[in-house]
């Protein structure tokens, strides 16, 4: 008979007598025998990664321990056996022979001497972190903090193909009942750990972690009306109900898509900075290094974030991230262009080593361009250069400087005026739109569907006459082409100053026409959507899309010689 998840001290079997008991109790007092438990990354209802990557597990035993871990059938089949000695500290780690998406639960069961302990209900599918700050904390149920305005999101978006999959918003209390029809769509909740000035290998309770404010929020969960739609939260997800809504669309898509099961791990903090999510040995100071600049002070101390949310997880193999931050790191550019590189570096060496090599080096790592900072229209810098920050100055992704990021952006998707927001209008309601273009892009990148997955990328400039004629890239404009949605957006300049708006007038399949105030003008630049805050619902929607509903996103570029 298997037991469960963990078994304390449970060595012994049998009558003991007095001396033998002494001599157990004097051991247990001394620390000479640990826990024999997985690590809390693991519980029952989880998902593994599938092959070709090995799943990595892991826990806590004895030092010196022989740790065997079986994938057992639910008719008790023996599928695979790894073996494991447990190091000085008592961690063990295997790495399972590689599994096949689940089409069916099965036990995961570690032995320890005569000592058994049961992962129940598990499924081999992809699994991917999610981090950030309160725009991915932002739970699936907050939009219905004010119905008004998601009814207008949802009329502005109920025939738009960019929406969602199904090419509209799905009002959420439907959604929210909708979520008990995906058993195999799992999700974990870390929970916002503020005060962590030095990293934990586990969460609360664990050998090397006494801390009882270091625990997990929420282990493996199923989603339903209860795990999803409990709670309204920008900050993390330590309350019942409290799951982030990008990170939910995004794998409610990619399983729906790929018929596999999908394992989320949610572990963002609302108000974090980029900092925040590094180590303070790759950080370091700000005053030397690879990234100099200031540490945004975000949190009281840099590197907390990475010290209690994300060094807990990187012994478990995953097959990517998504990421939804930036908005404590506004007016930045190179800085944060920089800042988040080393992140990415450092979570893919760390993950790959973590795993024992079992996670991709360079896996795939998605982020969403940041949508408004505030409520008021306007040409807002902070904004325009946080966005080139996230995308390394090309206003894209993938790029040539990050070949393995993917991007969805939220630039567009303001929420209409007088929103009855939750701590303020940065956070955006229609999350349901930025989990879709992260998502499609992913399935671009990763499950290599041939779809379009971004928005028109100009690449030049012409003036012609009265004209100016913009041309895009083949990648957003191959399959349907440039859609104009209106006229709104650009602005030109003849002394990068003093900038004048004008208004798109009609395109053709990879092109965009602009009338100028008149012929001759001896122009230097264009730029679109420089301002903080387009926006549908003021009348300053982008004008340029395609036809499969993605955005052309924030650019400058220079003009050249007249055609």
């Amino acid at each position: 008979l298997y037991r469960k998840n963990q078994c304390l001290n449970c060595r012994t079997s049998g009558a003991l007598d007095t001396m033998l008991l002494a001599i157990l109790l004097i051991g247990l007092f001394q620390g000479a025998q640990a826990t024999f438990s997985f690590s809390h990354v693991y519980s029952d209802s989880m998902v593994l990664q599938r092959a070709p990557h090995p799943a990595s597990v892991w826990g806590w035993s004895d030092p010196g321990d022989t740790v065997t871990v079986q994938i057992v059938n639910d008719d008790q089949t023996l599928v695979a056996i790894s073996k494991s000695t447990a190091d000085a500290a008592g961690r063990w780690r295997v790495s399972l022979t590689p599994q096949p998406a689940s089409t069916s639960p099965v036990m995961i069961v570690a032995k320890r001497g005569s000592d058994n302990i049961t992962l129940q209900d598990v499924l081999f599918g992809d699994v991917y972190v999610c981090s950030g700050q309160s725009n991915m904390a932002f739970s699936v149920a907050v939009p219905t903090n004010d119905e008004v305005a998601e009814g207008k999101i949802a009329a502005a978006y109920a025939s738009d193909p960019g929406a969602s999959p199904n090419g509209k918003y799905v009002p959420t209390d439907e959604a929210i009942k909708d979520s008990i029809n995906y058993p195999n769509l799992r999700f974990m909740v870390v929970g916002n750990k503020h005060v962590c000035s030095e990293p934990i290998e586990d969460f609360f309770p664990s050998p090397l972690n006494n801390n009882s404010a270091l625990g997990l929020a929420h282990s493996w969960q199923k989603p339903s009306p209860e795990t999803i739609g409990g709670g309204k939260d920008v900050m993390g997800g330590n309350g019942a109900g409290e799951m982030s809504a990008v990170c939910y669309y995004f794998g409610l898509e990619l399983h729906t898509t790929q018929k596999v099961p999908i394992g989320l791990i949610h572990s963002s903090y609302g108000g974090s900075a980029v900092e925040d999510w590094i180590s303070a040995d790759v950080l370091g100071d700000g005053k030397s290094g690879p990234c100099v600049g200031p540490i945004v002070p975000s949190m009281g101390l840099p590197s907390q974030q990475w010290n209690g949310q994300l060094r807990p997880l990187i012994n478990t193999t995953i097959k990517g991230t998504i990421w939804y931050q930036g908005e404590s790191n506004h007016g930045q550019d190179e800085l944060y262009s920089c800042r988040y590189e080393m992140m990415m570096k450092e979570w893919r060496s760390m993950w790959y080593s973590g795993t024992g090599g079992a996670t991709d080096p360079q896996f795939p790592m998605g982020f969403v361009q940041i949508g408004p900072m505030t409520n008021d229209e306007g040409n807002n810098p902070d904004s325009f250069l946080i966005r080139m920050g996230q995308t390394a100055g090309y206003g894209y992704a993938p790029n040539p400087r990050w070949p393995n990021a993917f991007m969805g952006t939220a630039f567009d998707l303001a929420n209409p005026p007088g929103t009855k927001c939750i701590a303020g209008c940065i956070h955006i309601f229609n999350k349901q739109c930025a989990a879709h273009r992260l998502a499609v892009a992913a399935r671009s990148m990763i499950y290599n569907e041939t779809i379009v997955y971004s928005g028109p990328r100009i690449t030049s400039a012409a003036v012609s006459g009265s004209v100016l004629t913009l041309t895009y890239d083949k990648v957003g404009t191959e399959g349907q082409g440039i859609k104009l949605r209106g006229s709104y957006g650009f602005e030109v300049t003849m002394d990068g100053t003093n900038w004048t708006r004008v208004n798109a007038t009609s395109a053709t399949q990879n092109t965009v026409s602009v009338a100028l105030p008149s012929a001759g003008l001896q122009l230097k630049q264009v730029r679109y959507c420089f301002e903080d805050q387009p926006s549908i619902f003021l009348g300053t929607g982008p004008a340029v899309f395609n036809g499969e509903g993605l955005p052309a996103t924030p650019s400058m570029i220079n003009i050249t010689s007249s055609a």
